[in-house]
């Protein structure tokens, strides 16, 4: 959540509609954002394009031009927000960067390409929160932008899908959503280790040996490459190399339970 000040009073850019929700709590006025910010009235709550949520500060709804022309329909009009004045195109794009509208009585939001609002976005908007979460959960890159975006052709998904993951917010997004997971399963840095370890002094096969020992090493630093303060989403990839079926036959006897704890001689 971002705000900012005009005349004393705050307005504010919400993330996502939880936070918008637990903000007005206590107020009888809360209504849900509208989803078309060119189509809303002046005082509505409003999705903007980067997928956050603004309130529409002033609404007209009709531009004129210079010299006065009959039929100028160069814009519908025109919205400000509390971070920028936007004309009302279909090819204008509503953001909530502040850093982009020094002057927020100006007109912004020139035409611009698809592509390069896709690279320009910093904050990952709500679909792609959904993409980001379907592929660390398992899904291939074109159901997971399906899902998210809607039913389209396997050819457009997998460019899109490819494109959104050259992006750095998504791929944060997806990191953070792993690591969320490995955790809820118990999955951290001493689970890891302990299966590296445990590959390491018991499989029967020498090579898974030697390939988990040197995990191990890089795990710790003695090897180079990946240390135990990196990413755990890093550390987590480990044992990608290992089926289950290695691991389980790798473990110690003595990690089991043993059936003869109870038995007296």
């Amino acid at each position: 959540m971002e705000s900012r000040s005009i005349k004393g009073e705050r307005h504010y850019v919400f993330d996502d509609v939880n936070e918008y929700i637990a903000h007005f709590s206590s107020s009888e006025d809360t209504r849900n954002p509208r989803r078309n910010w060119r189509n809303s009235k002046e005082g509505e709550w409003v999705f903007s394009d980067d997928g956050r949520i603004v309130q529409l500060l002033k609404v007209k709804d009709m531009i004129s031009h210079p010299n006065d022309r009959k039929n100028y329909k160069y814009a519908r009009g025109w919205v400000r927000t509390i971070v920028g004045t936007f004309l009302n195109k279909d090819d204008v794009f509503m953001d909530t960067d502040f850093d982009k509208h020094p002057d927020r009585y100006t007109f912004s939001g020139k035409k611009t390409s698809q592509s390069k609002r896709l690279k320009e976005r910093r904050i990952p908007t709500k679909r792609e929160r959904l993409f980001a979460t379907s592929v660390a959960t398992g899904t291939d890159a074109i159901n997971a932008y399906k899902k998210a975006f809607g039913d389209t052709k396997d050819s457009n998904a997998r460019s899109k899908a490819v494109a959104l993951l050259k992006q750095e917010r998504v791929m944060k997004e997806i990191e953070k959503s792993v690591t969320d997971i490995a955790k809820n399963l118990g999955v951290d840095h001493e689970y890891i280790l302990n299966n590296l370890k445990c590959l390491a002094e018991n499989s029967i096969d020498e090579n898974i040996q030697l390939q988990s020992t040197k995990e191990l090493g890089k795990a710790i630093g003695t090897l180079g490459g990946t240390t135990i303060k990196q990413k755990e989403v890093g550390i987590f990839g480990m044992l990608q190399e290992f089926t289950p079926e290695q691991i389980e036959s790798a473990r110690r006897p003595s990690l089991e339970p043993s059936k003869e704890v109870n038995s007296t001689e």
